[in-house]
C-alpha cells in the first residue's frame, strides 16, 4: 500500500495543475521594481513644446566694470570713485545704460574685508548679478585658428 493513495492506479497521468506561486512571486518583485523606478523615469520625459515668436535677448548683457587694485583704489568703468558712492553710481549707470551685471575685478593681494565692503555696496544698488573676474592660467586660443598639427 502506497502512502496517500486509496486506490492503486496502473497508469501515470501527467499532473494537470500549474504551480502559480513562483509566477506570483516574480510578478510582485517586478511590481515593486516598477513602483520604485517610475518616479525616476519622469525626469527624462521629452515633450514637444509649442513655438512662438519672441524677441531675442542679447547674449552678453551690458556690464559695469568695478575694479579694486592692490592699493585699494576703486574704479567704476575706469573712473576713480570712493567706496561710499559706489551704490549710487551703480544705480545711475544701470538706469542710464540698461546694464544688468557688475563685473568685479579685484587684485589678489587685496584683503577680504575690503572686497566684502565693495560687495556690500554693490548689493545696495539695484543690480543683483555680480560676476567675479579671474585670469586664466593658460593662454586663450582664438576660435578661428587652425588646430595644432603634430
Amino acid at each position: 500500500m502506497a502512502f496517500g493513495e486509496f486506490e492503486k492506479r496502473n497508469t501515470h497521468t501527467p499532473m494537470g495543475d500549474i504551480n502559480v506561486t513562483p509566477l506570483v512571486d516574480v510578478m510582485l518583485v517586478l511590481l515593486v521594481i516598477f513602483i520604485i523606478a517610475a518616479p525616476l523615469m519622469t525626469g527624462a520625459l521629452h515633450m514637444d513644446l509649442p513655438q512662438a515668436d519672441v524677441a531675442t535677448s542679447p547674449v552678453n548683457p551690458a556690464q559695469i566694470e568695478v575694479a579694486l587694485d592692490s592699493a585699494g583704489k576703486l574704479t567704476v568703468d575706469a573712473q576713480a570713485m570712493p567706496v561710499e558712492q559706489l551704490a549710487a553710481a551703480l544705480s545711475l549707470r544701470a538706469q542710464a545704460a540698461q546694464a544688468s551685471e557688475v563685473q568685479l575685478k579685484v587684485d589678489k593681494t587685496v584683503p577680504y574685508g575690503k572686497v566684502a565692503e565693495v560687495m556690500a555696496e554693490i548689493q545696495k544698488s539695484e543690480l543683483r548679478s555680480v560676476s567675479l573676474a579671474v585670469q586664466s592660467a593658460a593662454p586663450k586660443i582664438p576660435p578661428n585658428s587652425p588646430p595644432a598639427r603634430n
